[in-house]
């Protein structure tokens, strides 16, 4: 059997900022996540990293430019929709 060639990891800039506009896009308060420890730095840290080997990078762009800031459902084809979907759900620190 064959094996499937891996996918060449995107730049990690490009991918931090698409994963922090998808973040904006969605709603998913990045810092309260972390002040609250829904997430961790590390889950951000392997989030950039799963972004960076997502094939949908380019459509991503697009559909995140279509976008209502603040207004859109996680897309279920991004690798990082479980964690989205954590951080828009962070509660207020208050």
């Amino acid at each position: 059997m064959g094996q499937a060639n891996p996918r060449p990891l995107g730049d990690a800039k490009r991918h931090y900022w698409l994963a922090l506009g998808m973040a904006q896009a969605t709603g998913a308060e990045l810092q309260r996540a972390l002040e609250t420890g829904v997430i961790t730095h590390a889950d951000w840290a392997q989030a950039v990293q799963r972004c960076r080997g997502c094939g949908w990078a380019e459509g991503c762009a697009c559909w995140m430019a279509a976008q209502e800031t603040g207004k859109a459902a996680v897309p279920a084809a991004c690798p990082n929709a479980q964690l989205f979907t954590r951080a828009v759900a962070a509660p207020d620190p208050a």
